[in-house]
C-alpha cells in the first residue's frame, strides 16, 4: 500500500514538477482545492488585517503577478538549480508567491501602524499600500533587468501581436456591454479579468500555432488535439469566463463583496500570470 501511495505521489505530483512536465487531471483538480483553500486563508488574514479587498489592494498585488512570471522565465533559462528550481516551476510558485505577498503586506500593515500612521486600509486605500505594491514593482525590474542581462530581445513582435490580439477581442466585448446596456461587461475588474485571460490565449495561440511550443494545461491540450489550433482558447475562454463574471455580479451582495473580489482577483492570477510569463519567454527566443 505505501509503494502504490509513493509511486502515485511521484506520477501526479513530484515528477510534474521536477520534470517541468506540466499538468495532469490528477494535480490539476488538487490544485484547484488548494487554492480555494488558499482564497478562504486569505479572506480570514486580511479581515484580521482590517485591509479591504477592493480596487486598490488589486491594484497593489498586481506587480506581484509579474514578479512571479518573470521568476518562472528566470527558472526556464535556468538561473536556479534543484531543489530551489522546483519551486519555481508552476503550481508550487503560486504558493509562495502566495506566502511572499502576505508576509510583506502582514510587515507593511504592522509597520503602518506601529509608525502610527492609524489610518484603516479601507479608507485611506491605495496610499497605505503604496510600500507594499512598491516593493512589488521593484522586485518585477530588477527580475525583468536580470533576464535582459543574461538573454536578449529576439522576438519583440510576439508582445505587440499579443496585446493587439487581445485588445481587439476586449475592445469587441466592451463595446457590445457598452452598446447592449450590459453592466458587467464594462466593470473595470471584470474587464482586467477578461484581459488577461484573452492575453493568456493570444499568447499560446502565437506560441504553440506559430512558434512551435507545447501546452502544459490539460485543457490547453485538448484543445489542441481535437481543434488542431491552439486558437480554441479564446472560444473556450470567453465561455467560461463571461457566465462566471454574470454569476459573480447577480448572484453576490454587498456583504459579499469582498469574497467577489477575491475571486476576481484569483482569477486575475490564473489568466496574467501564464500570459506574461509565456510572452516574455517567446520574446526572449526562451
Amino acid at each position: 500500500m505505501l509503494e502504490a501511495i509513493r509511486q502515485l505521489v511521484n506520477t501526479y505530483y513530484i515528477h510534474p514538477i521536477t520534470h517541468d512536465a506540466g499538468y495532469n487531471p490528477v494535480n490539476t483538480l488538487t490544485w484547484a482545492l488548494l487554492l480555494v483553500l488558499c482564497l478562504f486563508l486569505t479572506l480570514k488574514l486580511l479581515k484580521k488585517l482590517d485591509v479591504e479587498i477592493n480596487k486598490p489592494f488589486i491594484a497593489a498585488v498586481s506587480p506581484y503577478i509579474f514578479v512571479g512570471a518573470s521568476l518562472r522565465v528566470m527558472e526556464d533559462v535556468e538561473l536556479f538549480s534543484p531543489p530551489l528550481s522546483y519551486l519555481l516551476i508552476t503550481p508550487l510558485i503560486y504558493f509562495l508567491l502566495f506566502f511572499c505577498c502576505t508576509a510583506i503586506l502582514t510587515i507593511s500593515v504592522k509597520l503602518s501602524r506601529s509608525n502610527g500612521i492609524g489610518v484603516r486600509f479601507q479608507v485611506s486605500g491605495l496610499r497605505c499600500l503604496a510600500p507594499f505594491a512598491l516593493i512589488g514593482t521593484i522586485g518585477f525590474f530588477v527580475n525583468l533587468t536580470i533576464l535582459l542581462k543574461v538573454e536578449e530581445i529576439v522576438l519583440p513582435w510576439v508582445l505587440f501581436a499579443v496585446i493587439g490580439i487581445s485588445g481587439i477581442i476586449l475592445l469587441v466585448i466592451y463595446t457590445i456591454g457598452v452598446k447592449l446596456g450590459i453592466a458587467f461587461l464594462t466593470e473595470k475588474l471584470n474587464i482586467a479579468v477578461l484581459a488577461a485571460h484573452l492575453l493568456d490565449a493570444s499568447s499560446s495561440y502565437i506560441g504553440i500555432d506559430k512558434l512551435g511550443y507545447s501546452g502544459k494545461h490539460v485543457i490547453e491540450g485538448i484543445i489542441v488535439k481535437y481543434a488542431g489550433s491552439a486558437a480554441g482558447m479564446f472560444p473556450l475562454k470567453l465561455v467560461i469566463l463571461i457566465p462566471m463574471l454574470y454569476l459573480l455580479e447577480t448572484q453576490f451582495d454587498e456583504k459579499d463583496r469582498e469574497l467577489k473580489n477575491l475571486v476576481l482577483l484569483a482569477l486575475l492570477v490564473i489568466g496574467l500570470a501564464p500570459a506574461v510569463r509565456n510572452t516574455l519567454r517567446m520574446v526572449l527566443g526562451v
